[in-house]
């Protein structure tokens, strides 16, 4: 009897222990951590891993460069730090240590590419078309130390160009000819904007009204980019192929998907000379109330963290093979606070106000700037003499 009672009475303290051990906080970080003199840099502990609640784990990082804080890890180095540096983090549940990771911090001169001339041409989506990560890069880009540069493409408001259209997908920069509404299914708005044919694609004999178009890259930079050929082309695509997936299709679509990505890419690799070429991994999106805000119902924030998880991870592996840049945006923004916010009242019942996001996956100006901020930071690690 004694012996049944001992062993009753340990199942609790085997349970957590197989608990501890089944646990998996899906740890994610880049291998280097590029950071300028001026420039604020951050991990932000929710963006590493994928989990309903970061709060329930402590994240310890050791590194003999900048602070850790509660929910990130930020560092504005200055001149004196240019260097590398190990960086090290613990992620830890009430149960010990469920997860470590290491990346490496690397500290740029500040006039790395200086000298320089320097064209780049910012592709994207809608976080592209909104135009405020490429105004950030362009206006970062003039500040003393840097080369001289010069953006490509045929859209944006302020000194930033690029080629952001919502909804797109890297298919829709392929083949988007003549779709002038929702008779053809083409990324997650195809009825807009209406009549948007690809930047890269042109009448077939050469007459407008064409019904086919082919795709002609030496054209666009001829015609649309008076002959300038990019040094460096940066791509934000992908998101509007994985944001409808689920747990039973996200790895078809991530296929699908980085199939046209490599098909993209290999078309740049054409001109000569051939740019460098760099892709985004995706930010994560604001909390519950943002996607309720954009998507109503049917839309969870966690089911589109999950879907980030895999396309990033295997964008990553997808990009090694192709010997791309591959840049974790995702690392340095703020999903809590660089999303628009909206005050409300609680409920209608209670006029007290309070503030809740206002959007699911776009930011606000703050967190565009914190993509262009980690955006600058890798081109520059481009321009460094080797």
């Amino acid at each position: 009897m004694f012996k049944l009672r001992a062993f009753l009475s340990a199942i609790p303290l085997l349970g957590l222990l197989f608990a501890a051990s089944a646990e998996d906080v899906k740890l994610f970080l880049p291998e280097t951590i590029y950071a300028v003199p001026g420039i604020e840099m951050n991990v932000y502990f929710n963006n590493i891993v994928t989990v309903i609640n970061p709060a329930n784990y402590v994240f310890d990082v050791n590194c003999e460069k900048g602070v850790n804080q509660l929910k990130r890890w930020c560092f504005t180095p200055e001149d004196a730090d240019v260097g590398s540096y190990d960086w090290k983090i613990q992620v830890i549940s009430q149960n010990g240590t469920v997860a470590t990771g290491e990346s490496k911090l690397v500290v740029l001169p500040r006039n790395a590419g200086e000298g320089k001339k320097i064209a780049m041409l910012m592709v994207g989506a809608s976080q592209t078309n909104a135009g405020h990560y490429p105004n950030r890069v362009t206006e970062l880009m003039m500040r003393p130390g840097n080369p001289d540069f010069t953006p490509l493409g045929t859209k944006g408001s302020g000194p930033g160009k690029h080629e952001g259209y919502g909804g797109w997908r890297w298919e829709s920069f392929l083949t988007r000819w003549g779709y002038t509404g929702k008779s053809k299914n083409d990324g997650m708005h195809p009825d807009r904007p209406v009549g948007f044919n690809s930047p890269f694609m042109f009448p077939a004999n050469g007459n407008k009204d064409d019904k086919d178009g082919v795709f002609d890259l030496k054209q666009y930079f001829d015609k649309k980019c008076d002959g300038k050929l990019p040094d460096i082309v940066s791509f934000q695509l992908g998101l509007n192929d994985f944001f409808l997936a689920d747990d039973t299709t996200i790895a078809e679509i991530t296929e699908n998907s980085l199939a046209n990505m490599e098909k993209l890419i290999a078309e740049f690799r054409k001109l000569e000379p051939a740019p460098k070429i760099m892709i985004f991994q995706h930010i994560p999106g604001a909390g519950q109330d943002g996607f309720g805000k954009s998507y109503r119902c049917g839309r969870t924030s966690w089911q589109y963290r999950k879907n980030l998880d895999h396309y990033n991870r295997m964008l990553l592996k997808k990009g090694r093979e192709l010997n791309v840049t591959v840049v974790p945006v995702y690392i340095n923004i703020d999903t809590e606070n660089n999303y628009p916010l909206l005050e409300q009242p609680i409920n209608q019942e209670n006029p007290a106000l309070t503030v809740r996001q206002d959007n699911g996956v776009h930011p606000a100006k703050a967190g565009y700037y914190q993509m262009g901020d980690t955006l600058y930071c890798w081109i520059k690690s481009l321009l460094v003499e080797k």
